[in-house]
């Protein structure tokens, strides 16, 4: 029986890009373009954590993986740690 590899963890560098006003979100995001969606996050990453059965919700059409934008947002929020400074703005209790 072939020995479980152990889990491997969110990259600490990774962010949802950011869309502004005049642009449009995907609906899906293809696995293999999930690094231009996510930073810092491989489309390898998500591979083995689907072959582990763990990370966001998927949809397989073609043989294709997809990933709705709205889970992915959903995924990566539920663990949102807030911090009381950010480093390129310094201590965020400041107003200029």
């Amino acid at each position: 029986m072939p020995r479980k590899q152990p889990v491997e963890p969110m990259p600490q560098n990774a962010q949802i890009v950011q869309f502004g006003p005049g642009e449009i979100k995907p609906l899906f995001v293809k696995a293999t373009d999930i690094d231009r969606i996510i930073v810092g996050l491989s489309p390898k990453t998500l591979a083995n954590w689907r072959s582990q059965g763990i990370g966001p919700k998927y949809f397989i059409v073609n043989g294709s993986v997809y990933y709705a934008f709205t889970e992915l947002e959903y995924y990566f929020g539920i663990n949102l740690v807030e911090t009381s400074k950010h480093p390129q703005l310094g201590d965020s209790t400041t107003s200029k």
